[in-house]
This record gives C-alpha cells, sequence and structure tokens, in this order.
C-alpha cells in the first residue's frame, strides 16, 4: 500500500475511533429502586457462606460505586463490620434488606492486611479511623450525597461514632450501633468480669494503662481492642464533653441483654442524650435469644435499622425466636406483618 493511502486509512481509522469514544455513554448510574428484589436469610452464617462460595466478591448490589441515592432514600448506608470480621460475612442479612428498601449500600473491609485480607480490623483504631474517613469522603463523591449513614456491629460502631464526631462531623446523619461499645462501665463488657469489680478497679486500671498506650503498632491480634474505652488517646477524643455523641446526628443504640461481649450496661452511657435512642431487644421481645454473634441477623434487629435510617415509615419491629450463634429459627414474616410481644 502506497505511504500516502496508508497515511489517510491511518488517519481516518484514528478519527473514527476517537469520534466513537466521544459519542459512547458513559456508564450507566444504577437506580437503586429498580432492582431485583433479594431474598433476606435471618442467620449469622449467611454471609461467611456466600464469602466462601464467593471468594473476592462483594455481596450482590453491594459497594456499586455508579449507585445514585434516590430521593426516598438520599443517603448512602455504610456497614462497618467488627473485630475479625470483613464487610461480607458480617452483613449476609443486613445488606440485602438494605437493598430492598432501595438504598445504595457500601460494605468495605477495613483494617485488614495483605496477609490475611479477609480478616479486618486488626490494626490501631486510629488507622481504622483514618481508612474509613478516606473511604467515607469517596462514597459521598461517588454518589453525590451531602451526608451518608452508618450501621455498624461492636468494634465497627466506635469507627463510625469518631467518623460523625471527631474526623468528619455534619457529614453523618444516623449512626445505628449493634453491641457497640457508647461509654458503658468496663466490668459490664464480660460477665466474667463483674465479679471482680468489687475488689480490682477495672475502670482505674483501664484509665492508668489505655492512656499510656502509644499509636503504633502492637505485638498482638486485634491491638485496637485496647482503644475502645474512653481513656485512650484517640478514645479521649471520641468523648471529648463528656459523651461519644454528635450534636445534630442521630444515634440509635441496640443491644441485646444475653450478649456474653457487650452488655447492654456497656452499650448505653448514664444519662440522657439528645438525638439518642437505645433498645434492648429482650425488653419488647422475650423470646428473642440473640447474643453478640446473631445481633446482626434477628429480625427484630433489622427492623429496629431501617426505623431509625427512615424513622418516617417505621413499623413495629418483629418479635421472632432467635437463637444464639445460629440466628431466627423457621421461617420469618415480612417486615411489618409481626408485632411484639
Amino acid at each position: 500500500m502506497p505511504r500516502a493511502r496508508f497515511a489517510a486509512t491511518l488517519l481516518a481509522a484514528v478519527a473514527a475511533a476517537t469520534t466513537s469514544l466521544v459519542a459512547a455513554p458513559t456508564a450507566l448510574a444504577t437506580n437503586p429502586a429498580t432492582r431485583p428484589s433479594q431474598p433476606v436469610t435471618y442467620t449469622a452464617e449467611v454471609g461467611g457462606v456466600y464469602q466462601i462460595t464467593h471468594p473476592g466478591q462483594p455481596w450482590p448490589g453491594v459497594d456499586d460505586w455508579s449507585c445514585q441515592p434516590s430521593p426516598e432514600h438520599p443517603r448512602p448506608v455504610i456497614l462497618l463490620h467488627g473485630t475479625g470480621a470483613n464487610g461480607v460475612n458480617n452483613w449476609g442479612t443486613i445488606a440485602p434488606a438494605l437493598l430492598n428498601e432501595g438504598y445504595c449500600v457500601f460494605a468495605p473491609t477495613y483494617g485488614a492486611t495483605p496477609l490475611f485480607p479477609g480478616i479486618g480490623a486488626t490494626l490501631r483504631m486510629a488507622e481504622h479511623v483514618d481508612e474509613m474517613t478516606a473511604y467515607l469522603d469517596r462514597v459521598l463523591d461517588a454518589t453525590g450525597a451531602d451526608q451518608a449513614d452508618v450501621v455498624g456491629h461492636s468494634q465497627g460502631v466506635t469507627v463510625g461514632m469518631h467518623l460523625a464526631k471527631v474526623t468528619r462531623p455534619d457529614r453523618i446523619s444516623t449512626v445505628a450501633s449493634l453491641g457497640g461499645f457508647a461509654g458503658g462501665t468496663a466490668e459490664a463488657g464480660l460477665p466474667g468480669l463483674a465479679s471482680l469489680a468489687t475488689v480490682v478497679d477495672l475502670e482505674g486500671l483501664a484509665a492508668e494503662n489505655s492512656r499510656n498506650l502509644p499509636d503504633g503498632p502492637l505485638p498482638m491480634p486485634f491491638p485496637s481492642m485496647l482503644d475502645i474505652n474512653q481513656h485512650s488517646p484517640i478514645g479521649q477524643l471520641l468523648f471529648n464533653g463528656g459523651s461519644p455523641f454528635h450534636d445534630g446526628t442521630r444515634y440509635t443504640l441496640i443491644a441485646s441483654a444475653l450478649d456474653g461481649l457487650v452488655q447492654p450496661e456497656m452499650s448505653f452511657p448514664a444519662g440522657d442524650h439528645p438525638g439518642v435512642t437505645t433498645h434492648v431487644l429482650q425488653n419488647t421481645c422475650r423470646q428473642n435469644g440473640a447474643d453478640h454473634a446473631a445481633l446482626y441477623a434477628d429480625p427484630q434487629t433489622v427492623d429496629l435499622v431501617l426505623n431509625a435510617l427512615n424513622p418516617d415509615n417505621a413499623v413495629t419491629p418483629r418479635c421472632w425466636p432467635t437463637t444464639p450463634i445460629v440466628g431466627a429459627l423457621g421461617a420469618v414474616p415480612a417486615r411489618g406483618a409481626v408485632s411484639s410481644n
């Protein structure tokens, strides 16, 4: 082929490709209201099973960075897992429940190491907070939302509270806490410690040791557990002013009387706090046997979370038999179908 013809052909091809790229539509934004409904399984293991059978994949519909919040649900929801868990195995019940309601849902795994990417919350609290602050910024940028909501379990609650009060005040509208720490007494956390409270000043020990604990790596698994109190350097930031709460943010604190790790007395700080609502599951549902693990798979918990995120459309939470570790028993009725008793 003569050089002139070759050059003309090449220029024409480049021009056509450029025109095609310019004219090509951008990726369509996801309308959360049009997604197909998912089944919701009320067992603590459903997320772990999905993780095993779909390694490296988020829950279907979660972490969709093209999702654009609807007028009915204008804020994306960020799910923050507990210690040693991840963004998939902690949320096999709550994630599809939120998706079915039409929310944009994000569930990161934070605080993991390259060696064990599926085990989260393994670093210091300051590192977790920094990581999730940047993640929150990314979610807000991608969705165009002014604020997000946070649902946290266990340690994830503390991370979410830091975002709401310390690092990004006014960018978190609602924090829903599932078995999280919000300033109760140390001896209430583990039932076995209560018997020592009369002879050992547990609060004094926690204060003395936590204040002197420097930031940085510690040669122990899950070192952030030493930061989850009001005495540690980062804890003092959260509890500055006497509580971990930020004015203008709504908080729903959900706890179980059968939680062997974080009792209600540890989840709820003393006194009344504006914008803070507390729930002990067994106070309105005697047959609820959820413990720390089953808390995030419980129908009553799911309803309380959805009510917290959208109080204008709140329903009476379902009272349904739930067992420790496993979750709900039998076929759970649809949301709004069962009254408390």
